[in-house]
């Protein structure tokens, strides 16, 4: 080691006590230049092909080899453009002639950053292919934090997650870094960059993921509610690192790194009391805790030795060098997969809200619409009930009260509370139809004689010898409500006609009325709400009525499988009325 850095290759040649280099081994940081000697073997006599001095690994800044026995000065490093001549590769790779006679090499590195060593002499096939299996591996690291990069990004795109957000800029942080640092930069671009620039950006990489990262696990852990002032240390921790690259700037980049590193061990420290301060609040998650922490402890291992060892306070292991580096390709599919079953869970959650919120919302209409509906019922009823009251009134101050005019009255207000009953019944599906055989022209006559009045229906049946099964009491209260809107509406002293016959609709057989009036001072309805509940024409409502027993009337067909139609015919209102000779069995009951 020259402390001085000052040290010539004549100087270096006359010391004699070398330690033994093993196959990894790290110097931590600091400005001293380290000599390495190599004892290069004799080659055969008939090879050919150069060898190779494969130094790792790519971030080290300078390194110089003096080759003495074939008055060889040889440069490479992160800090300078690569030998276009030399083999192509993202470590440092530099050809020395094959001799005959075993020679003694050296390697002179200095370096800004951690100054660790592996150092072989291979054949140049053999180089060359451990190279591209290399490249083919940290390649597979360097793409796979790209995809994860935009995969988040997408996903941060559509939802708008901060957490998601954070992991994007975390694992684009990583894939700059890792294309840097393993040496792709270098390879692709690094003969057009200054000398210098490669290593500072790498440096600078090396800062901005770190704090990204600390920065990511804090809003991460903020779901599980962790104490406040370990998520205040995290963030704290996370920017004094973004203020790490002063230290470049003045020119101490060994010591902006040798703090970055340290602070990698302190913010796994930190990572790891912010989950052990969230354990006794015991917040439901879609990844449990004790699964995150021992993630996190996980992650802090792999990510705490590299660190350790790039300091010197740890030897320096092949298996552990690049740990980080393998680690950032399971670190995206964990975190991949933890987010993935967060963005499910949380979407859960989100449509069961709105599921409730639209349940609500249903509930809410619903009640309103009944509210309304009661209203409207009440102010029916209570308008309706006065018109037969006030009739019967009027003919007691006037004499004694005739029984018909009583019935007629008493009638009304039954007619009123029965059509509320049946609207009722047919809101709470309480109506199911019976069916039975009948005739049909004798219901159709006894519905007739009870209407409002009887003595102006023509009635023209067409007699059929074609049963009808249906239900009696629904095809009555839909008939005779037809009749008494005939009754009601038509002009004073017009007649009414009633068709009943036998007809085939749909290829089924059934029965068909069709009740015609000539409209009076009420004049046509408007087809389009005819049947809607509680509609009453502007000039109808002079006339009593409740608006319900055209609605009923509809209600009523649906439920015995029929139907009813209006239709304006040669200045006549004409409804008809269809119900099939066999209703469908299914939810009907037979006697």
């Amino acid at each position: 080691m020259d402390t001085s850095g000052l040290a010539t290759l004549q100087e270096v040649q006359q010391i004699q006590n070398w330690q033994p280099l093993p196959n990894w081994k790290s110097w931590g940081f600091g400005a001293e230049t380290i000599w390495v000697r190599l004892q290069v073997k004799a080659g055969e006599p008939d090879e050919r092909t150069p060898w190779v001095v494969r130094i790792r690994p790519s971030f080290l800044d300078y390194v110089t080899l003096y080759d003495p026995a074939s008055d060889l000065v040889m440069r490479t490093g992160d800090a300078l453009p690569p030998d276009r001549d030399g083999l192509s590769s993202i470590n440092f790779t530099l050809q020395i002639p094959v001799v005959s006679h075993e020679r003694t090499v050296y390697l002179q590195m200095r370096s800004t950053s951690a100054r660790a060593l592996n150092v072989e002499v291979l054949p140049y096939g053999q180089a060359q292919r451990l190279n591209r299996i290399q490249e083919w591996q940290l390649g597979f690291v360097t793409a796979s934090s790209g995809i994860f990069a935009v995969w988040a990004s997408i996903q941060w795109w559509i939802s708008r997650e901060k957490v998601i957000g954070a992991f994007a800029i975390k694992q684009f942080f990583a894939m700059g870094w890792t294309f840097f640092i393993l040496g792709f930069a270098r390879v692709a671009f690094g003969s057009s960059w200054p000398e210098g620039l490669l290593s500072s950006v790498t440096s600078l990489l090396f800062i901005g993921l770190l704090a990204v990262t600390l920065w990511f696990f804090s809003v991460l852990f903020e779901a599980y509610q962790p104490a406040r002032w370990a998520l205040r240390a995290m963030r704290c921790l996370s920017t004094l690192i973004c203020a790490l690259p002063l230290l470049h700037w003045v020119g101490q980049t060994h010591w902006m790194l040798m703090l970055a590193n340290a602070s990698v061990l302190l913010a796994v420290a930190l990572m790891l009391t912010a989950l052990v301060t969230a354990i006794p609040r015991k917040v439901k998650q879609p990844i449990p805790l004790a699964v995150l922490l021992v993630y996190v402890v996980v992650y802090g291992l792999l990510n705490s030795t590299p660190p350790a060892i790039y300091l010197g306070w740890v030897e320096a292991h092949p298996a552990v060098m690049f740990s980080n580096l393998a680690h950032a390709v399971m670190d995206g599919v964990v975190i991949f997969v933890i987010l993935q079953i967060r963005v499910a869970s949380q979407r859960r959650s989100q449509m069961q809200i709105e599921l409730d919120l639209r349940r609500t919302q249903q509930e809410a209409e619903a009640e309103k619409r009944f509210r309304e509906d009661q209203s409207q019922l009440f102010a029916m009823l209570a308008h309706e009930m006065k018109t037969p009251l006030a009739t019967m009134r009027m003919w007691m101050e006037a004499g004694p009260l005739k029984p018909e005019m009583m019935e007629r009255a008493i009638f009304d207000m039954n007619q009123v509370i029965e059509r509320c009953v049946h609207t009722g019944q047919l809101a709470d599906r309480g109506l199911q139809p019976l069916v039975q055989a009948l005739d049909p022209e004798t219901i159709t006559r006894t519905c007739i004689e009870v209407c409002r009045s009887p003595e102006r229906v023509d009635f023209i049946p067409r007699p059929s010898d074609t049963p009808l099964h249906t239900d009696a009491q629904m095809l009555s209260i839909a008939l005779g409500n037809l009749m008494d809107n005939a009754c009601k509406y038509s002009a004073a002293g017009s007649r009414i006609q009633v068709k009943m016959g036998s007809d085939r609709r749909a290829d089924q057989p059934g029965w068909y009325w069709q009740i015609i009036n000539t409209p009076g001072n009420a004049g046509l309805p408007e087809a389009d709400k005819l049947f809607e509940k509680y509609y009453r024409g502007a000039q109808a409502r002079r006339v009593s009525g409740s608006g319900l027993g055209l609605f009923l009337v509809k209600g009523l067909l649906e439920l015995m499988r029929g139907s009813v139609d209006y239709r304006e015919e040669a200045g006549c209102a004409v409804f008809e009325l269809w119900v099939p000779e066999h209703p469908d069995r299914v939810g009907i009951g037979w006697v």
